[in-house]
């Protein structure tokens, strides 16, 4: 099959149907088009491809264009594709990277894959319980940030420590001066980040949760895993 698309053109398709695309081209075809994206689209279409393919993608890639992809990427998505390679290119291409982000991924890289630890994103978005619904969206159109894929947001009470979710829906619907403490989630639920996957999928099942908060021993969230993390690691075993 021989790719008849202006790369122009390529930046315009889904990153899944651009995945499908690039699974039927040569090695050199793909790297020519990975080496011609922007670093946020490679980054979504990696995320798409074949963890083999993506493996042999970044190997060939230069190091600092590699490391800006791997940037463009949710840490927990940068840790899966870091773990598949040799530990002295895995190393080079943290090197290359922010220190903030690589040492996001450094510490994801920490955990067993199948764990807890090791599906969560470490980016996601924390707020006071006590705050309202209009405080929220007021900060959330101050952040230069996408929030594109936010469905959950994750509640701190005066602590600091866990209090729970609430859906971004909810918040949308309620009053202006409604507080994010009488929108959240019940049950309470929650993971130290040394569960297994069997518990994740569990409780995902039990709840039919959409993200499910990882917290550390002393009760302070650490990270999220969304259900989309969920079927890409049912989808591996």
């Amino acid at each position: 099959m021989k790719l008849r698309i202006t790369h122009e053109k390529l930046e315009d398709l889904h990153p899944a149907d651009l995945a499908d695309i690039m699974e039927e081209l040569s090695a050199s075809e793909r790297q020519s088009i990975i080496a011609s994206l922007d670093e946020q689209t490679a980054a979504a279409v990696l995320g798409e491809l074949d963890a083999r393919l993506t493996t042999q993608i970044v190997e060939d890639l230069d190091p600092e264009k590699a490391a800006d992809i791997l940037e463009e990427m949710a840490p927990d998505a940068a840790a899966d594709v870091l773990a598949d390679l040799s530990k002295e290119t895995s190393e080079e291409l943290l090197e290359e990277m922010p220190g903030h982000e690589a040492k996001e991924v450094r510490e994801l890289l920490e955990f067993d894959p199948a764990t807890a630890g090791g599906m969560m994103n470490t980016k996601f978005v924390l707020i006071s319980e006590s705050a309202t619904r209009e405080e929220v969206l007021e900060w959330m159109r101050k952040q230069d940030q996408s929030f594109d894929q936010l469905d959950t947001i994750v509640l701190l009470d005066h602590k600091a420590q866990y209090f729970g979710v609430v859906p971004v829906v909810r918040i949308l619907l309620a009053e202006p001066d409604e507080r994010l403490a009488a929108l959240k989630m019940e049950p309470l639920v929650s993971l130290p980040p040394e569960a297994d996957g069997k518990e994740v999928f569990q409780l995902f099942d039990k709840y039919n949760l959409r993200t499910l908060t990882v917290v550390d021993k002393d009760n302070r969230p650490i990270g999220a895993i969304a259900v989309d993390d969920v079927v890409s690691h049912l989808l591996k075993r």
